[in-house]
């Protein structure tokens, strides 16, 4: 006989002694349904003894009077110190970096940043780096850059882009820390 052939045999027995198990345990459950259903007609008293039941009244927790409604105060955080000015630069670079970060997938942006690299070979990164000098005193020793951003500008998608950055408050006072001084509005772009 072939392994194929004594699979099936042992599949069968093992079917079969199953079966026979489940068998017997039926029998055994009617053998004890009829013990209990004898001992009930003896007259032997049903008991509960393997069920725990309690006729104790359930423990209850005394009445609270009602609490009055608090509103919550809103937590107030204070610094031990303030920031010095190291600090307060640092802050504000992170701040600058995190929300020109949040532009940095939009694809005018993404192009800005490219000709900007170009432009400066490589020593201005982003917007952020931008931001964060003196502008008017780079822009001087680095007259490409004002193409750059001339050029950019006139893309309506970039200027949207640059609009909302700059109307952000967390990025006016970025730029003011970094730069000592209120940075300079936009320039006006010819498609608007």
């Amino acid at each position: 006989m072939s392994k194929t052939s004594y699979t099936l045999i042992g599949l069968m027995v093992a079917a079969l002694l199953y079966m026979g198990a489940a068998r017997l345990y039926e029998k055994w459950e009617q053998r004890i349904e009829a013990q209990n259903a004898a001992a009930l007609v003896d007259g032997e008293p049903f008991s509960f003894q393997h069920i725990p039941v309690s006729m104790a009244a359930p423990q209850t927790e005394p009445m609270q009077p009602p609490v009055k409604y608090q509103r919550a105060l809103p937590e107030i955080y204070l610094e031990d110190a303030p920031l010095s000015e190291e600090q307060k630069d640092q802050q504000a670079q992170d701040t600058l970096a995190s929300i020109v970060e949040d532009f940095k997938a939009d694809p005018a942006v993404a192009q800005f940043n490219k000709d900007l690299q170009t432009a400066t070979q490589g020593n201005m990164q982003n917007l952020a780096d931008l931001s964060s000098q003196n502008l008017a005193q780079f822009v001087q020793q680095n007259p490409q850059i004002r193409e750059v951003v001339q050029k950019h500008l006139n893309n309506k998608d970039f200027a949207a882009k640059i609009n909302e950055i700059f109307s952000n408050p967390q990025f006016q006072q970025s730029v003011e820390q970094l730069q000592g001084r209120s940075h300079p509005p936009l320039p006006a772009t010819q498609n608007q």
